[in-house]
């Protein structure tokens, strides 16, 4: 993953009530009360995360657990530790003896809450939430905020919005309140929410990556591939190495319409080894458009882009078109009928063309049936790679 991706910890809550326990995980434990009888587990648990010994990690923190009383700070310190490294089992061990030792930490709830999230224990972060009391401003926020991411992860989606709605008009300030409405609102093709979220959160933090990056999803597909372009460019000029914003790039230059600058974007890329899949289909997809006869390099891009995207629809779309131009009429019928046989039955598109193809190599009873199929999928296909697109995107973003 990208240098610039943030530990999941810290994707999920940036708020000032977990500030201590969060800040832990980039500096390191302070010093810890001295225990007798051998050596400081606190220190052992220190070198083996240093080290990524998830066993001996653990076999530290059962040290820690085993005494009969633990400082709160300690097990915020000790489970934080272990969420940075993604160990979020052993880390909701400690979290739930913060919680039952210390009921009334907010801190301890929250953090619990969130390692249950990590692990998909998602009614049990609802209980932990719930049995929080006596919050401050600040705590119910953040209480709303992991609700909503929540009920998102559920599918509940009124009552996810309602949540992260809830805590972004509270505190807009919060990277990511901000950022998790934005990208909720992405998902759900919400285009002009996500762009007035995103722009918000961006006013509080321009120099967010991650802020930048979704407000260029939803310029890229509300319409504004324009603006998307500027996002891209200033991503870029903080983060020169970040792939995702280069794809970005390229595509909102081949949504625009600017299939040379797209060229030469993904052109530039793909000269590198383990370019994304998806800048191969975008540079044939832009020879094409362009009129390009050269078509050993269109089909060896779509090729590449077959290889990396599972089940690239608009992949065998173009690669019938460019056997079609190449006049390998039986290849053309072949890429169409995986695509609209073992792809995507939905593609009418496909059948269209699918249709014409066999009608001109005599298969008339074929073609009347592909036509019949098109018209009784009576699809709208003028945005429909746009779509395609989009959803490679969402795949392609890092998980949070």
């Amino acid at each position: 993953m990208h240098a610039v991706q943030r530990p999941l910890l810290a994707h999920l809550a940036i708020n000032p009530a977990l500030g201590a326990a969060l800040v832990l995980v980039a500096i390191g434990f302070p010093a810890f009360p001295q225990w007798p009888g051998g050596r400081d587990p606190a220190r052992a648990l220190n070198d083996a995360l240093a080290a990524g010994q998830k066993e001996q990690a653990e076999q530290a923190t059962e040290q820690i657990l085993a005494r009969p009383r633990v400082d709160l700070e300690v097990l915020l310190e000790t489970g934080a530790k272990l969420a940075g490294r993604e160990w979020f089992a052993p880390s909701r061990a400690v979290f739930t003896r913060a919680v039952n030792d210390y009921p009334r930490s907010f801190e301890a709830r929250y953090n619990l809450a969130l390692a249950d999230f990590a692990l998909q224990r998602l009614s049990e972060a609802q209980d932990v939430l719930n049995g929080a009391q006596r919050l401050t401003r600040e705590q119910q926020l953040a209480r709303e905020y992991l609700r909503g991411r929540i009920y998102d992860a559920l599918g509940q989606n009124l009552l996810a919005e309602r949540c992260l709605d809830t805590a972004f008009r509270g505190a807009p300030n919060q990277e990511n309140y901000a950022l998790d409405l934005g990208l909720f609102y992405l998902r759900k093709k919400a285009y002009v929410k996500a762009m007035a979220t995103l722009e918000a959160g961006t006013r509080h933090h321009p120099d967010s990556i991650y802020m930048a990056l979704g407000l260029g999803l939803a310029q890229i597909f509300g319409d504004d591939p324009a603006r998307a372009i500027a996002t891209c460019r200033r991503i870029l000029s903080q983060e020169p190495d970040f792939e995702l914003a280069r794809l970005m790039l390229a595509a909102a230059y081949y949504l625009n319409g600017e299939n040379e600058n797209c060229l030469k974007e993904a052109a530039a890329v793909i000269s590198r080894p383990g370019a994304p899949p998806y800048l191969y289909y975008l540079n044939a997809a832009s020879m094409l458009k362009m009129n390009s006869k050269d078509y050993a390099t269109i089909l060896r891009d779509l090729n590449m882009a077959n290889k990396g995207i599972p089940g690239c629809a608009f992949c065998y779309f173009a690669q019938s078109k460019v056997h079609q131009e190449m006049g390998d009429e039986a290849a053309a019928i072949a890429d169409l009928e995986i695509l609209v046989g073992r792809l995507d039955p939905g593609f009418s598109q496909g059948w269209y063309r699918l249709s014409g193809l066999y009608h001109h190599v005599g298969r008339h009873a074929d073609a009347a049936k592909a036509l019949d199929r098109f018209r009784a999928l009576k699809t709208a296909e003028t945005d429909r790679e746009t779509e395609y697109l989009r959803k490679l995107f969402l795949q392609a973003l890092p998980s949070r």
